[in-house]
This record gives structure tokens, sequence and C-alpha cells, in this order.
């Protein structure tokens, strides 16, 4: 099964995983990670040692990243107005 944010496979860790399909899209997706970081208390997210970081943590903006995204794309096919927006 393809992974649609890059080249892998799903379940296949290395680089290639971590590529945007719409590489146009980077920016967008910088915005709505420290946005989303922010909503959950975590403020400067974009200057800190990821490593540092629980996985929880790093779990916690990644999987309310992709509820986001989902309820974006859910509004998009039900015809509402959420183009873009986080």
């Amino acid at each position: 099964m393809a992974n649609v944010f890059g080249t892998g496979t799903t379940g296949q860790t290395g680089n290639s995983s971590n590529q945007l399909v719409v590489s146009r899209a980077r920016a967008a997706m910088e915005q709505l990670k420290q946005q989303t970081a922010a909503e959950l208390g975590i403020h400067n997210y974009d200057q800190q040692y990821k490593g540092d970081l629980p996985s929880r943590v790093n779990g916690s903006v990644g999987g309310y990243m992709v509820k986001k995204m989902i309820a974006i794309a859910e509004s998009q096919l039900a015809g509402g107005t959420t183009t873009g927006q986080f």
C-alpha cells in the first residue's frame, strides 16, 4: 500500500516516507504543524530539538494534524468552504 506522504510503503522507515505528494504544500504543512503544536500548548515547536521531546508529545502533534486534515477534506468533499484553512 502506497504512503500518501511519500514514495515508500506503509510501515517503511527512512527519508522516502516523509516526502509530500504535493511539494508546494510544504509551507502549509509547516504552518499547520506549528499551529497544532501551539493549540496543544507546545510553543516554539519549530525551534525545539524533537529528540528531547517524548514520543507522546510528537505523536499528539501528528495525530491532531491528521484529524484537522481529515476535517478539511471532509468539508471540501461536502462542498464546504474550509479550503486551505487550518
